[in-house]
């Protein structure tokens, strides 16, 4: 046989034996690391869960194994899913949550997990993943008080107390509530072009801290608050009564009425009384008006509201086309609200984890490398952008979508601006 012939059959066994040839030690597995996965998948939130639960294995499945990407590349471990449902009576239960987390902590190769999608959830599970270091990335998680103790003092200091036995664990790929403040004004001063601001609160928690940061942005990108005194304060318990308040904005000139209030009925009220005094006036809310019943209950008044929801809409985010393509590929359905979230946060943990064998020597890592990795997590490329955490495991890129509500039959409103909240 002739060298040239030996040196083909050579390198035709070597590729047929899957070995890498001419770039150093063929990679090899060293084993299985897993991610758990807790999410709704079941009951009334299975609409939720599913397909974020599905974007996940497309993520797993296009990655099949990680590697060291540097000093350790051919230190690889087959990726694993393990899966658990956090709904209990048709709907997601804190408690059992915790106890799926209990059992992922058991289990030695689970090294991160992905989820919950819900904050009750999150505060039952956040300790128990706390005291074993188990890192968790949420895809939909968004109540402040999860990392962050606000000046106001109104978190008491959860966050604190559900991280009792270390250092931060918890990390979200999206953003808080309180930013859609901020993603409100934008989109009344950037977008809608509207220069004079009329806020209306109804004194929650919630309320009081979207209207407030509402106030600093719209000024902020250049607006005026008409009546800052109280912020348009009513007390939600009473029975609304929006006319003198909508008059009043009336007469000072205001362009824009911002609601940040939760109640949905409510709000249609203030848009009834909105369009019978001022109807060319655009009423704003945060994303308690995404609700159809919202459109409803205002009816032909519905027209001319914005609402405005935590996250991209994956239709017009030009980096989250690919994974829009794969998905409806694999799945033969559109994307749900956190598929695309869920995807990045899992193809963020594995790049974590490749980093942490890298750490290890090119042996299976600790959580401890695991969650130092997470923590360092800086400009990751993912399909929504790029992606830091903070010291708190809160996102940087703090990605909103807005919508207006063209009329009373409408099923949901049509996509109008991304806003992107800087810092």
């Amino acid at each position: 046989m002739s060298r040239w012939r030996l040196a083909v059959l050579l390198l035709g066994t070597l590729l047929l034996a899957g070995c890498t040839v001419g770039v150093g030690t063929p990679a090899r597995s060293l084993g299985v690391i897993k991610l758990g996965v807790d999410l709704p998948l079941s009951g009334d939130d299975a609409p939720d869960g599913l397909p974020a639960k599905n974007a996940i294995d497309l993520a797993i499945k296009q990655a099949g194994r990680v590697c060291g990407p540097t000093r350790h590349t051919d230190a690889c471990f087959d990726l694993q899913a393990v899966i658990d449902d956090d709904v209990s009576q048709g709907i997601h239960d804190p408690a059992k949550g915790a106890k799926n987390v209990q059992l992922l902590a058991q289990d030695a190769r689970v090294l991160a997990m992905v989820g919950p999608l819900h904050d009750s959830v999150a505060k039952s599970e956040l300790p128990v993943a706390n005291a074993a270091r188990l890192s968790m990335v949420s895809p939909g998680t968004t109540s402040e008080c999860l990392s962050q103790e606000p000046p106001d003092g109104h978190c008491q200091g959860l966050s604190a107390r559900l991280r009792p036995g270390g250092p931060n664990n918890f990390f979200r790929v999206v953003t808080t509530q309180l930013v859609e403040g901020a993603a409100g004004a934008d989109l009344a001063f950037r977008t809608l072009g509207k220069k004079r601001a009329f806020v209306i609160n109804d004194q929650t928690t919630f309320g009081l801290g979207i209207a407030a940061t509402f106030v600093a942005r719209f000024v902020q990108d250049g607006g005026t608050i008409v009546d800052p005194s109280d912020l348009g304060a009513f007390d939600p318990n009473q029975p609304p009564a929006f006319g003198s308040r909508v008059q009043r904005a009336l007469e000072l000139g205001a362009d824009v009425i911002y609601y940040a209030g939760t109640g949905i009925s409510t709000a249609a009220l203030l848009r009834r009384e909105m369009a019978a005094r001022m109807p060319q006036v655009p009423l704003i809310g945060s994303d308690r008006l995404a609700s159809s019943q919202f459109a409803k209950a205002a009816g032909a008044a519905a027209r001319g509201s914005y609402y405005t929801v935590i996250g991209p809409d994956p239709a017009v985010l030009r980096g989250a086309q690919v994974f829009v393509h794969d998905y409806k590929t694999a799945y033969g359905h559109d994307v749900g609200a956190f598929s695309l979230p869920a995807y990045d946060a899992t193809r963020l943990l594995i790049a974590a984890i490749g980093r942490a064998i890298d750490d290890a020597g090119g042996t299976l890592p600790t959580r401890d490398q695991v969650l130092k990795q997470v923590s360092a997590t800086r400009d990751y490329r993912g399909a929504m952008g790029a992606t830091s955490f903070d010291a708190r495991g809160d996102t940087k890129l703090k990605l909103l979508s807005a919508y207006q509500w063209l009329g009373a039959n409408d099923a949901a409103g049509q996509f109008v601006a991304q806003p992107s909240i800087d810092g």
